[in-house]
């Protein structure tokens, strides 16, 4: 089996890289004109347009004439967003999921205001997701509706980005909202569902719930997880990336460099 052909974000990215890292949108759009693994669709131009605009990694400036222009940023220098004085449970369990998301070769979406307030041993999880959350980048999805998720891992199709799997993080009595949030999701995703407890509690309310009229009709997708769950997940992931990056003889900068080393606090279940 051959290799699976390079994303769209791939090759903006090789071509904006083999032009010294910054260039002209007119540039841009020339390079990938002659690229030989560009998709030879009657709109990729506009699809090269969608994608500078969607991923943190290419950021907008003008040039000295006025002209649209983007530079290509590595995944840790992607600016962060606000600062909060602490970190909460909440928080590092979303950092955690965005990071999975990557690990796993998703791309990581989370809403505004988390991104801003929530935390990963200090860290702020805008860092972790590598899409914008606006309207303008992801105008294929109904954003509206769904900007408020917790987390999404997304995969790309000819149409754009779409949410693979969701995940709300939640505590007590919001459980019911959490789940009224993900079946905000269109059902033509087929996206999987997923409610992150800390314990007993949360996971007593999603089993009653799912019972129930509207989640009763989708339980084939609503999954339950706890907060370990994640963590045990997100210390693996961190293993593989590290073996992975020795195995191929190569520095995995984009997933290691921005893992915690320090051991996180684990949860009750």
């Amino acid at each position: 089996m051959g290799n699976p052909p390079p994303t769209w974000k791939q090759l903006v990215a090789e071509s904006l890289a083999s032009l010294g890292g910054e260039a002209p949108l007119s540039a841009l759009i020339e390079a990938l004109h002659v690229h030989p693994l560009r998709p030879r669709t009657a709109t990729w131009q506009a699809t090269v347009r969608r994608v500078v605009r969607q991923y943190k990694v290419f950021e907008p400036f003008k040039t000295k004439g006025g002209r649209a222009a983007y530079r290509l940023l590595q995944e840790s220098q992607v600016p962060e967003t606000g600062s909060v004085p602490f970190a909460d449970a909440h928080g590092e369990v979303q950092g955690m999921l965005l990071q999975i998301g990557r690990i796993c070769g998703y791309e990581t979406f989370t809403n505004t205001t988390d991104r801003v307030t929530r935390r990963l041993q200090g860290e702020s999880i805008a860092q972790f997701a590598t899409v914008r959350n606006d309207a303008q980048s992801l105008r294929g999805l109904p954003l509206e509706r769904i900007r408020t998720i917790d987390v999404m891992w997304m995969a790309e199709d000819a149409e754009g980005l779409y949410p693979k799997i969701a995940f709300e993080v939640e505590e007590s009595t919001k459980v019911k909202n959490g789940l009224i949030r993900l079946l905000r999701i269109p059902q033509r995703y087929h996206t999987l569902l997923y409610v992150i407890g800390k314990g007993q509690q949360e996971f007593g309310l999603f089993s009653r719930y799912i019972q129930d009229s509207p989640f009763r009709e989708h339980s084939n997708r609503l999954c339950f997880r706890y907060y370990t769950d994640v963590k045990s997940f997100f210390s693996s992931g961190v293993e593989f990336a590290k073996n992975r990056a020795c195995f191929l003889g190569t520095q995995d900068a984009q997933i290691l460099a921005e893992t915690p080393s320090q051991p996180l606090t684990p949860y009750d279940n």
